[in-house]
């Protein structure tokens, strides 16, 4: 977990308005970011929304979603929230959140596990992940920051993404939240609001909001 979920189709200026309102705040545009993949398969090493802070306030940007840390062999595209001493550089100067609709993630036999598309019930247009993010050449990564699943949802895979309340978004990116109280509430205030949907297995090249839609197999045998 997390690898793959649903952007959408926001602009960035739809994405700004609405961070703004998230914020309280205005958000700049970097003008020179790579432009965000859109729509309902977002994979690893697409480019994604991404926003964070800097010296001149909240930044609407865009990264690749993996990061290729010299201490690692292969990219990375999430990172746990267990493990502040691998990421302390990142929870220092490296916070980020990534905007979504929600994510998928797959349970069942191997070799037959089903998807779901797992979101948040809320009045919001996004959720947030919280990420880290890693800049070389003058280009962003991020990575999806996990943790264990809520209880609700716990069923269907051992691990699931940081989604943050609207009240913790700034406290996050403005590295007021500590490591400790990270690990211990960050996210939490979302249990019980999960929303889980069956959806079409996902084949390559798919895409579109048909991805997010409920879908019930075709029964094709009786069992006696």
């Amino acid at each position: 977990m997390c690898g793959k979920f649903a952007a959408g189709h926001l602009t960035q200026c739809q994405m700004r308005e609405i961070l703004e309102g998230f914020l309280y705040a205005n958000v700049s545009q970097d003008e020179l970011a790579i432009e965000s993949k859109q729509g309902y398969n977002i994979s690893p090493s697409d480019q994604a929304h991404m926003v964070r802070w800097t010296e001149e306030g909240f930044e609407l940007t865009s990264a690749q979603w993996q990061i290729s840390d010299p201490r690692q062999q292969k990219p990375m595209i999430n990172s746990k929230i267990e493990k502040p001493y691998f990421w302390k550089d990142y929870w220092d100067h490296g916070r980020c959140v990534i905007p979504a609709l929600g994510y998928y993630e797959w349970s069942g036999i191997t070799g037959r596990k089903h998807p779901y598309f797992i979101t948040v019930n809320r009045n919001a247009p996004v959720v947030f992940f919280a990420g880290f993010y890693r800049t070389s050449d003058n280009r962003h990564q991020c990575s999806i920051l996990t943790c264990k699943p809520s209880s609700q949802i716990e069923y269907i895979h051992n691990r699931m993404p940081v989604i943050l309340s609207p009240s913790e978004i700034e406290d996050w990116l403005a590295y007021v939240t500590s490591k400790e109280d990270a690990k211990d509430t960050l996210g939490t205030s979302w249990d019980g609001r999960f929303q889980v949907t069956p959806v079409k297995p996902i084949k390559p090249g798919c895409d579109g909001p048909e991805m997010v839609e409920k879908w019930k197999p075709k029964q094709s045998s009786f069992d006696f």
